[in-house]
């Protein structure tokens, strides 16, 4: 009799304590540094038929804790999190009880890990589940940044980081002999790239505030990228590319027809920007510009020296300029090159998805707050119609066309056409031929498989194809190329 009670006792203690379900018992943070995330939650599903209560959690002093709910009703669930104090360097390993009214057995937690920094933010409280930024304005808080060796996880000390708020360069640092930097910044989405000699750059793209305050970027060594190339190359990767083709067409002799009565006029054309020519044909955009070009070019921008400019940007904004944090290196680019501009240059900014829209046009050097915060607010979205932007960006160009200055017009896109006719080429060299507007391409992080296609419609216009792969490319590239289109000489 003794034994058959002790086993219906054991049956309801079991049953009771099956009545709550949990997604996971234990918890490895790993190595923590400053600002890494320090706390996890433990979700407990009721899967009895009746309510059960929360009635306490028995936690060590350097353990934090929260819950979501006291009562959990039948089916329901309730949300504990735990958050360790990281405020004590070395190993840690916690265990935690949980205790539920259904059961006088506790359900125990462990969380386990290794601080190695210690944390800089104050709040050593564990975070509400519903925590939001202060009201009052965007506070400043500490972000920790850190760059590690993508298969050896070790550190990579000196690494060169750039964070990017809306196409703003908050700034650059590089990172200590534990490949970190700790930073205060508003709260906000960031676009943050790493890069290293003998390493290829990688990048973070992500809202931060006082909570997802921890980035860690992985970079990869060209001897690790050859290998992944080899296992990783499938006949799906070539199908992606191939739609992006039709941007290129094969062109009739009939463009010669077309402008051929207008050779005199060519001609003197010509005559006048022989000496752009000929520098613009020895650098169709390398990075290896002439060091006799770079000397000149490292002059200042001064009007005795530089040409007026008349520069129209067509910007792609279609949903694939969503990726890899092209549209941040789109923004980059266009804000600091306008933070260079004279009141004697002019830009408009064309922007096409599924539409064309002006954004402004012949703006001077002296409306450059204006021309920045109409820039960030370019938002991607919708498919590529470039040929009906180009025609824009044309009229515009002939609009506030100089003469005797620098009119340009640069296409930025990720090279991804896929709606529209395919005109546009022969449009493009005939603008150049009869009035010198030039044609450029900024390629935004484009393939190396877009690069001739690229380069041959820069080249039927006259201009340059400008490969921005980087932050460091997307802060100089198309100010190098403003200088040394506008050049005049001494």
């Amino acid at each position: 009799m003794r034994n058959l009670l002790f086993f219906i006792t054991l049956f309801f203690y079991q049953l009771a304590y099956t009545q709550m379900q949990i997604d996971k018992t234990s918890h490895d943070f790993g190595n923590l540094y400053a600002n890494a995330p320090t706390y996890v939650d433990f979700t407990f599903k009721n899967i009895g038929q009746a309510k059960t209560y929360l009635l306490t959690v028995d936690k060590p002093r350097e353990v934090y804790y929260i819950y979501s709910t006291k009562t959990i009703q039948a089916d329901s669930s309730v949300t504990v999190r735990l958050k360790i104090n990281d405020n004590i360097k070395g190993r840690f390993n916690y265990s935690v009880d949980v205790f539920f009214s259904n059961s006088n057995k506790p359900i125990t937690l462990n969380v386990y890990g290794n601080v190695k920094e210690k944390s800089s933010n104050p709040l050593t409280a564990c975070p509400d589940f519903n925590a939001e930024p202060p009201v009052n304005g965007s506070p400043n808080f500490e972000v920790t940044i850190k760059v590690i060796d993508s298969l050896t996880s070790e550190p990579i000390r000196r690494s060169k980081v750039y964070l990017i708020n809306n196409g703003e360069m908050v700034g650059t640092y590089y990172t200590n002999s534990d490949g970190i930097i700790h930073r205060p910044v508003p709260l906000g989405h960031y676009y943050i790239t790493a890069q290293k000699d003998d390493y290829t750059s990688n990048y973070y793209q992500g809202y931060l505030n006082f909570i997802e305050n921890y980035v860690e970027i992985k970079l990869q060594s060209p001897i690790q990228e050859i290998a992944e190339e080899i296992v990783m190359i499938t006949e799906e990767d070539i199908e992606e590319e191939a739609p992006e083709i039709i941007i290129i067409e094969e062109e009739t002799p009939e463009i010669i027809t077309e402008v051929e009565e207008e050779v005199p006029e060519i001609v003197i054309e010509m005559e006048e920007t022989t000496e752009e020519i000929v520098i613009e044909d020895t650098a169709i955009f390398e990075d290896t510009t002439t060091s006799i070009i770079k000397v000149k070019l490292d002059t200042g921008f001064n009007s005795n020296q530089f040409a007026p400019n008349n520069i129209v940007f067509i910007v792609d904004v279609s949903s694939s300029m969503n990726q890899m944090g092209k549209i941040d290196l789109l923004k980059l680019s266009m804000i600091e090159l306008t933070k260079i501009l004279r009141p004697q240059d002019q830009v408009s900014v064309i922007a096409y998805a599924g539409s064309v829209n002006v954004l402004f046009e012949l703006k001077n050097g002296t409306d450059k707050e204006e021309i920045i915060e109409k820039i960030k607010t370019l938002k991607t979205g919708g498919y590529t119609a470039g040929d009906l932007a180009i025609k824009e960006g044309i009229r515009i160009a002939k609009k506030g066309y100089i003469e005797g200055g620098n009119n340009m017009i640069f296409m930025v896109t990720d090279g991804a056409f896929n709606k529209g006719s395919k005109s546009y080429q022969r449009i493009i060299q005939t603008t150049y031929l009869t009035k010198g507007i030039k044609f450029s391409v900024v390629g935004i992080k484009t393939s190396e498989y877009l690069r001739n296609h690229l380069e041959t419609i820069a080249e039927k216009g006259g201009g340059a194809y400008i490969r921005i792969i980087t932050s460091d490319d997307a802060q100089n590239k198309l100010f190098e190329e403003i200088k040394r289109t506008s050049f005049k000489g001494d």
